[in-house]
């Protein structure tokens, strides 16, 4: 199991060396920390955002950490782009959150952190979240459609 003082210099490691996002996984435990959606980087402590998993087939696996230019949504002239953040089904409108609330559509205005999308990997669930106040301007996907890490699930308008 890891201990405090390890994932503590895990997560200044992360921070000094802006990665986004990294998986650690030893014996049955998975942690897994993402860096804020916006430019600025959070207080390590900040950072955690635990996922367990069980069972792990192997003892000890470390993931390869995203660069923290991938982890970001990217902002064009049309708008902020959001993409998967791993391989699997995507649920978007009309599917739902899985409180069960029904996800956003075209044309919503959404706030900070509300949940646009979500991407099924393996029975784990990934929220992808909206970086800031935004109206949706398009669905690039199909409701329950498979997709690729880095591919574009919707275009979001700053407002």
């Amino acid at each position: 199991m890891l201990d405090l003082e390890s994932l503590i210099s895990i997560l200044e490691a992360c921070k000094k060396n802006k990665i986004a996002e990294l998986v650690v996984k030893k014996d049955a435990v998975e942690v897994r920390t993402v860096a804020p959606a916006s430019g600025a980087m959070a207080p390590a402590a900040a950072m955690v955002q635990p996922q367990i998993s069980l069972p792990v087939e192997d003892n000890e696996e470390v993931a390869e950490p995203a660069a923290a230019t991938e982890a970001a949504p990217a902002v064009s002239s049309t708008g902020i782009e959001l993409t998967a953040p791993t391989p699997g089904v995507a649920y978007v409108y009309p599917g739902t959150t899985i409180d069960k609330e029904p996800l956003p559509k075209e044309g919503d205005v959404v706030e900070a952190g509300q949940v646009i999308a979500l991407v099924e990997a393996m029975k784990m669930f990934n929220e992808v979240t909206a970086p800031r106040k935004a109206k949706i301007s398009k669905i690039l996907v199909e409701n329950e459609n498979l997709v690729k890490i880095g591919d574009s699930l919707a275009i979001l308008e700053p407002l």
